[in-house]
C-alpha cells in the first residue's frame, strides 16, 4: 500500500499564515458568494486533497523539493485564470494522475457545505463529488461548483444585467419609501432602537435600549448619539455630537460607551427606574417592544465618507407608508409558489446561541419576525421580480437551466440584502459600515440595529452589488470542469457504490459547535419564496430538514439533563454511520480525510469511538492555524484556532488485531514527544497544542481495534484522552519553564496552563477539571482557598487583581503555592509598596527563588500584551538586581 503525502509530512507553519491570510480576503472569494458559517480555507483543502492523493516523496532531497512545492501550490493566487493556466496547478494535476493509473482520481466529500473540498478537488483535476443534507447548502455548491464551470463569463455578465434590471423595477416600486437623506446624500444605513415602556407606575417612559450611543469610533472621527431627556414631558430625544461639542459633553461626564441596556437589563433615562431582564423579555413575547428610528448615515457617493443625522420627520412617515403598504400586499394573492405567505411565516426557535442552544425568543416566533415592515416590503419586492426575471431570462434563452442558474445568483443577492438589513443586523461604529445578522455562529438579540438601503447602487446593503459579488466570487474561484456529482443526501446513507473513491475527505460538524439547520432556516425561508420551485429536490419541507442532522443540540431533544443524552446519543449514532459510508465507498488502499475543529474533550472523544467503530484508524495528523487572531467567535474565549487535519485508513473487515497498554504507551510517549517538537517550533500554542497532542497518540492507539491492559479491561477512549492530555501539559510546562519544571506546585502549574491555553476566560467545568487532574490538582479545593471561580457549570482562574487579599495568604494541598507569592508581590507592586515587596520575598524565602523568577517570566510570555496582569509582570520583572542589591541576597 503506497504511503500518501499526508502520511509523512505537511509544511504546517507555511499553510497556517496562509490560512490565516486568506481569511482576510474577500473580493473573488467563496465566502462573499452566500453566507456559511465555519467554511475551511481553500488552501487547506487543497493539502488535504493533494497530500491524500500523490505518494510520499522517497529521498530527503525529494522532500524538499516537494515541501517548496506544497507551499507554492497552496496560496490563494495559485489558481487558473481565464486566459492562463497556473504552472503549479498544471503539475499539480499531471503529479495526481500519474499516481493514479493516469486517470482523474474520485473524490467525495459527504459533507460538502460551502464547498471548499470539492472546489480544491476540481482545481486539482479530480473527478469531484459533493453531498450536503442541507438545501441552502446544496444550492451553495451548485453555484460554486457547477454554474460558473458550465457557463463561465456569460453567466456573470448576465447576473449583472438582470440584477440591474431587477433593481430598476424594485426602486420604481420603493423609492417613495427610502427618501434621500440631507442635502440629497445617499443614505447608506437607517439607525433603530428597540424600545420598551417604564416598568415604574410614576414613570411610563418609553426607554430606547442601546449597549452605546457611539456612531464612528475611530482615531480621526468620533461621532456620538447624545440623549436628551425632558423631565416633563417624561421624552427621550436625541442629537448628534462630534468635535468639540462632544468633547464638552464627554467632559462634563457623558460616556457614549455607556448606554441604556447592560446584560439585557435596561435603566430608564427618565427616571432612573431598572427594567429588568425578565421584564423586558416578558414585553417581548407580548409583542410590546417598540421600534424607533433614530438616525441616519448618508454619504455623497464612494470614497466621500459618512455624515450622521438625526432622523426627520419625513423619514419616519416614509417608513409608516412602508408598512402600510405591506399590509395592502398582504391582501393580494402571493407572488410565492403555492400561494405561501407573502412574509415568512414558518415557526422559529427564536434567538441561537453558539454552542447549538436556542435562547429565548424576545417574541421571535416566526422568520418574518427577525424583519422590520419596510424590511420585509424591500425583500418580498425584489423576490417577486427576481421570480419575473426568471421568465424574462427562460423566454430570451429558452434555457431553463441557465435560466435557473442566473436566478439562483439573483436570488443569493436577496439573502445578503436580508443579511444586512433585519431586526439582528448592526452599525459597526468602528469601521462605519453595517455588520451582518450573523454577528459569529449565532444570532443574536439587538437593542438598536442597523437598517440597510438596498436601493443604494454599490456597497454593503446594496442588493445590486450582492448579486454581482455573489457570481463575482463564484467566477474568481471556478475551477476548469464542473463537479462530476452534487447531490442533495444524507452522508449517513450514500447512493454510492462500494469502494467506489481514490480519497474521502470530509469536514463533519463540530459536535455543538454550529446549528446550522437552524441558522439556515433564516435564508431557507426566502430561497424557498424565490426559486425553492426550480430546486423541487430540495425544498420538499416547510423549514430545512433537521432529522437527520448530525449535530449536538440538547435544545432539540427537550433541553435538560434528559435532552442531553437524547442528543448525545443521537450524534454518535448518525456520525458513527457517517464514517461507516466513508469506510464502505473508499477503495482499500484509498484514504480519507478529516478535518476537526473543537476544544472540548467530549467532542474529541465522540469523533474517536465513532471513528474506530466504523473501521477507520488515523495514520497522520497536522493542526493547522486557520483562524484570525480577531476572529469575533475566538477571541479571549479560550477558542481553538487551529483546524486538525486526520488522514486515516481502512481496518480491513474481520481484523482484530488487539494491543497491549504497556507496550503501547512507551511508544505512543516517544512518537509524540517528537511530533509536538514539531508542533511547538510552527508556533502551535495554547489550547490548540492540546489538541494537536491528539492525532499524534491516535496514530499509535487507533491501530488497534481493542487495547488492553495488563489485568485485561479495555482501554476507554476517554482514558487515552486523559493520558494524552497530560503528557502534552507535561511537555508544554517544560518549554514554558525553560525546563525547571520539577519543583513547582500543581497549582502554580495549574495556573499557568490554564493562562496559556484559555486566557482570561470562563471554561466548562469538566475541561477545567480533567486540566487540574493532570496537573494533580483539585479544582473544588481551589475555588474554596479562593483561587477560582465557579458559576454554574462554568469555571474561571482569577487573577492577581481579582482575588481575595486573604486567599493569597492561604494554602493549597498543604503547601503554599508559588503563584500566591507571586500574585501577592503583583498586587504590592499595583500600590507601590517596594518596601512591602522587599519584606514579603524575604518572609517566603522567594528572594533565592530562581523558580519564583521563571514562573514571573513564563508567566508574562503567556499573557495576552492588554492583560493587566501583564503589564504588572512588564514592570516589575527588571527589578530583579535592584533586589538582589537591596537586599544584598545572592540569587541561586
Amino acid at each position: 500500500m503506497t504511503r500518501r503525502l499526508i502520511e509523512d509530512f505537511l509544511p504546517i507553519k507555511e499553510l497556517s499564515q496562509e490560512a490565516r491570510r486568506e481569511k482576510a480576503i474577500r473580493h473573488g472569494h467563496i465566502s462573499t458568494l452566500h453566507v456559511w458559517w465555519a467554511r475551511r480555507p481553500l488552501v487547506v483543502a487543497r493539502a488535504a486533497v493533494f497530500g491524500a492523493l500523490v505518494p510520499t516523496p522517497e529521498t530527503e532531497e525529494e522532500r524538499e523539493r516537494m515541501k517548496g512545492f506544497v507551499i507554492r501550490l497552496c496560496k490563494w493566487e495559485t489558481r487558473d485564470l481565464e486566459e492562463m493556466e497556473s504552472p503549479d496547478l498544471k503539475r499539480a494535476r499531471e503529479m495526481i494522475r500519474q499516481a493514479n493509473g493516469s486517470e482523474a482520481p474520485r473524490v467525495l466529500d459527504s459533507m460538502a457545505g460551502g464547498g471548499s473540498i470539492p472546489l480544491e478537488a476540481l482545481r486539482l483535476g479530480c473527478e469531484a463529488h459533493a453531498i450536503e443534507y442541507n438545501p441552502v447548502a446544496y444550492l451553495i455548491l451548485k453555484a460554486t461548483l457547477e454554474y460558473p464551470q458550465k457557463y463561465g463569463k456569460r453567466l456573470a455578465e448576465d447576473v449583472c444585467r438582470w440584477g440591474e434590471w431587477v433593481l430598476k423595477r424594485a426602486k420604481a416600486e420603493l423609492s417613495e419609501f427610502y427618501p434621500p437623506g440631507p442635502n440629497g446624500e445617499t443614505v447608506v444605513a437607517y439607525i433603530w432602537s428597540r424600545t420598551v415602556k417604564c416598568p415604574s407606575p410614576g414613570c411610563g417612559a418609553e426607554i430606547p435600549l442601546f449597549r452605546q450611543f457611539w456612531l464612528a469610533r475611530k482615531s480621526n472621527k468620533r461621532v456620538a448619539l447624545h440623549p436628551v431627556v425632558d423631565q416633563v414631558s417624561k421624552q427621550v430625544e436625541f442629537e448628534v455630537l462630534q468635535g468639540e461639542e462632544l468633547k464638552r459633553a464627554m467632559a462634563q461626564g457623558f460616556d457614549p460607551s455607556q448606554g441604556t441596556v447592560r446584560r439585557a437589563n435596561a435603566v430608564c433615562p427618565v427616571c432612573g427606574a431598572a427594567a429588568r431582564a425578565d421584564y423586558i423579555r416578558e414585553e417581548a413575547e407580548a409583542h410590546r417592544l417598540g421600534h424607533r428610528l433614530i438616525a441616519l448615515v448618508t454619504t455623497q457617493g464612494r470614497g466621500s465618507g459618512r455624515n450622521y443625522w438625526i432622523a426627520r420627520e419625513e423619514d419616519q412617515l416614509a417608513f409608516e407608508k412602508a408598512a402600510q403598504r405591506l399590509e395592502e400586499l398582504k391582501q393580494e394573492p402571493s407572488p410565492w409558489p403555492n400561494g405561501m405567505a407573502l412574509v415568512p411565516d414558518e415557526p422559529s426557535p427564536g434567538t441561537i446561541g453558539q454552542g447549538a442552544s436556542i435562547r429565548p425568543t424576545y417574541g421571535l416566533t416566526q422568520w418574518g419576525n427577525y424583519f422590520n415592515p419596510r424590511q420585509a416590503l424591500a425583500l418580498v419586492t425584489f423576490g417577486k421580480w427576481v421570480r419575473e426575471a426568471y421568465r424574462e431570462i427562460l423566454q430570451e434563452t429558452n434555457d431553463p437551466d441557465y435560466a435557473k442558474a442566473v436566478a439562483t445568483y439573483l436570488a443569493f443577492g436577496i439573502d445578503s440584502t436580508a443579511n444586512y438589513s433585519s431586526i439582528l443586523s448592526g452599525w459597526d461604529n468602528r469601521t462605519q459600515s453595517l455588520w451582518n445578522t450573523f454577528s459569529g455562529h449565532n444570532l443574536h438579540m439587538a437593542w438598536s440595529y442597523g437598517e440597510g438601503n438596498p436601493l443604494k447602487d454599490e456597497g454593503t446593503g446594496s442588493y445590486l452589488e450582492a448579486a454581482k459579488r455573489s457570481v463575482t466570487a463564484a467566477i474568481g474561484s471556478s475551477s476548469k470542469r464542473p463537479s462530476d456529482s452534487t447531490q442533495i443526501g444524507s452522508a449517513t446513507l450514500l447512493s454510492n457504490e462500494d469502494t467506489q473513491f481514490n480519497a474521502v475527505i470530509v469536514d463533519p460538524p463540530y459536535y455543538d459547535n454550529v446549528p446550522y439547520t437552524d441558522l439556515s432556516d433564516f435564508f431557507y425561508v426566502w430561497l424557498k419564496r424565490t426559486v425553492g420551485d426550480l430546486y423541487p429536490e430540495a425544498f420538499k419541507t416547510e423549514l430545512v430538514p433537521k432529522d437527520e442532522e448530525i449535530v449536538h443540540n440538547p435544545a432539540r431533544w427537550g433541553g435538560g439533563k434528559e435532552g442531553e443524552e437524547i442528543s448525545r446519543k443521537h450524534f454518535e449514532r448518525l456520525l458513527t454511520q457517517a464514517f461507516r459510508e466513508i469506510h464502505r465507498v473508499l477503495k482499500p488502499d484509498g484514504l480519507a480525510v478529516i478535518m476537526f475543529t473543537h476544544k472540548s474533550t467530549a467532542a474529541w472523544e465522540k469523533l474517536i469511538e465513532s471513528l474506530l467503530q466504523a473501521g477507520l484508524y488515523p495514520t497522520a495528523s497536522w493542526p493547522v492555524h486557520t483562524e484570525m487572531e480577531a476572529s469575533t467567535h475566538t477571541r479571549e474565549k479560550g477558542s481553538i484556532r487551529s483546524t486538525i487535519l486526520l488522514a486515516c485508513r481502512k481496518r480491513p473487515t474481520g481484523q482484530t488485531e488487539t494491543g497491549w497498554y504497556q507496550e503501547i504507551k512507551p511508544k505512543m510517549e516517544a512518537y509524540l514527544r517528537r511530533r509536538l517538537e514539531e508542533f511547538w517550533q510552527a508556533g502551535i500554542g495554547g489550547v490548540d497544542f492540546f489538541v494537536a497532542g491528539i492525532g499524534p497518540a491516535l496514530e499509535i492507539f487507533g491501530r488497534y481495534e481493542k487495547v488492553l491492559t495488563p489485568a485485561g479491561e479495555e482501554v476507554t477512549v476517554e482514558r487515552f484522552l486523559d493520558e494524552v492530555r497530560a503528557l502534552v501539559a507535561d511537555y508544554a510546562l517544560e518549554q514554558l519553564f525553560r525546563n525547571g519544571v520539577g519543583e513547582v506546585d500543581a497549582p502554580t502549574r495549574f495556573y499557568l496552563l490554564w493562562r496559556w491555553a484559555f486566557g482570561p476566560g470562563e471554561v466548562l467545568f469538566d475541561e477545567a477539571h480533567k486540566l487540574a487532574i493532570a496537573e494533580g490538582a483539585e479544582i473544588d479545593e481551589l475555588v474554596q482557598r479562593g483561587m477560582a471561580k465557579k458559576s454554574k457549570d462554568k469555571v474561571k482562574l482569577l487573577d492577581a487583581l481579582e482575588r481575595d487579599e486573604r486567599s493569597l495568604k492561604r494554602e493549597i494541598g498543604g503547601s503554599y503555592p508559588l503563584i500566591n507569592g507571586l500574585q501577592t508581590v503583583l498586587r504590592l507592586w499595583r500600590k507601590g509598596d517596594t518596601e512591602g515587596i522587599r519584606a514579603f520575598l524575604e518572609e517566603r524565602g522567594l528572594a533565592r527563588s530562581e523558580t519564583f523568577w521563571r514562573l514571573a517570566q513564563a508567566l508574562r510570555e503567556v499573557l495576552h500584551e492588554n492583560d493587566e496582569e501583564r503589564g504588572l509582570l512588564d514592570q516589575f520583572l527588571p527589578t530583579k538586581e535592584r533586589l538582589e542589591r537591596d537586599l544584598r541576597l545572592p540569587f541561586a
